[in-house]
């Protein structure tokens, strides 16, 4: 305590200059406690948000025990998930790697947890509706080498998928699975892990990759748990993807009527209809907006100086007077600039 090193060695100091000291050791104890406040309420709120895979230790019957051990083998923060490249609809979230092993024999005892522990789905049984698949090596996490094998489990009807690598199980083996029909049926691969690959490979153990949601199914986690900040970030970076995919079916769009055509069009032609394209807001395909693409390719098949031309400047201009003749000379200045 900071107050008991104010010894009588200071006994030639009145009681007003060891005021200050005693109010300093005072407030450094308080602001003391307050830190320790403070990490504390963030551990718990840290923990009441996260995301985990772990396991509960009891003597294998059905009974629970409230001072059984619970092993945590991977966790992460909802709010550092993010909707999924490839699909927007859901939100994935990478797990962090604990320092604990968890073997594949030990897997039924698993399950995926929020808010400190509460189970939203086990794997101990899958129901009808749910089922998994040995994916191999097909996965989208970079870290995947040689020596693991990726396993994926879909609970429904919640639509939350499960992805963990399998290592200790030879690649032969894994491949022989994957290429034979019958080797386990999709809602018994828990036990098909089990029962068999664990038992011939005591040694085989999990590392559990990411969880994935549907984010339909858990709106309000995201408009509840994301600060307002992350919501703009993750929003952003989602309609940025959506808009680059949308215009890329469109370029491809474009580029497949043209070879169809049997048009070899130079690369400043092609790049000058899909610029006005962009420019005009063509940057999703509808049935609508096909119809439009379409019909301006034509006018341009019937333009002399667009197909029939290297010149990227004669290109251009006969674009614009198509341009004027369908949407008016108000259009020039922004069509030229842009």
């Amino acid at each position: 305590n900071s107050i008991d090193h104010l010894t009588m060695a200071e006994g030639n100091m009145s009681m007003s200059d060891l005021l200050p000291l005693v109010a300093a050791a005072l407030n450094d104890e308080a602001a003391a406690d307050a830190a320790k406040e403070l990490a504390t309420a963030r551990e718990e709120r840290d923990t009441s948000h996260k995301v985990e895979v772990l396991r509960a230790i009891n003597d294998g019957d059905d009974k629970v025990y409230e001072d059984g051990e619970t092993i945590v083998y991977g966790s992460a923060l909802f709010e550092d998930g993010q909707y999924h490249p490839r699909n927007e609809d859901d939100w994935k979230i990478q797990l962090n790697k604990s320092r604990n092993i968890c073997r594949l024999e030990d897997l039924r005892d698993c399950h995926i947890c929020v808010g400190g522990g509460i189970a939203i789905a086990s794997l101990d049984e899958l129901s009808n509706e749910s089922h998994g698949w040995v994916n191999g090596d097909e996965t989208d996490h970079p870290d995947l080498d040689g020596d693991a094998c990726s396993i994926k489990i879909e609970f429904c009807p919640q639509s939350t998928i499960l992805t963990f690598f399998i290592r200790g199980w030879p690649e032969a083996e894994w491949k022989a699975v994957m290429e034979e029909e019958d080797a386990y049926a999709e809602h018994d691969i828990i036990p098909f892990l089990v029962e068999n690959v664990a038992v011939q490979y005591p040694e085989a153990i999990v590392e559990f990759k990411s969880i994935k949601f549907s984010a339909k199914k858990i709106h309000g986690a995201l408009k509840r748990l994301l600060s307002s900040k992350r919501k703009e970030v993750v929003r952003a970076d989602r309609d940025r993807r959506m808009a680059e995919r949308n215009w890329q079916e469109v370029v491809e769009f474009v580029e497949s009527y043209l070879q169809a055509r049997g048009i070899l069009s130079e690369h400043h032609q092609t790049r000058m209809i899909l610029g006005i394209l962009w420019i005009k807001g063509f940057k999703t395909r509808t049935e609508a907006n096909d119809d439009v693409i379409l019909r301006f390719i034509a006018a341009c098949e019937q333009s002399p100086g667009v197909f029939d031309s290297d010149d990227g400047e004669e290109v251009f201009t006969t674009l614009m007077q198509y341009l004027r003749e369908q949407f008016g000379s108000d259009q020039d200045d922004h069509m030229e600039e842009s």
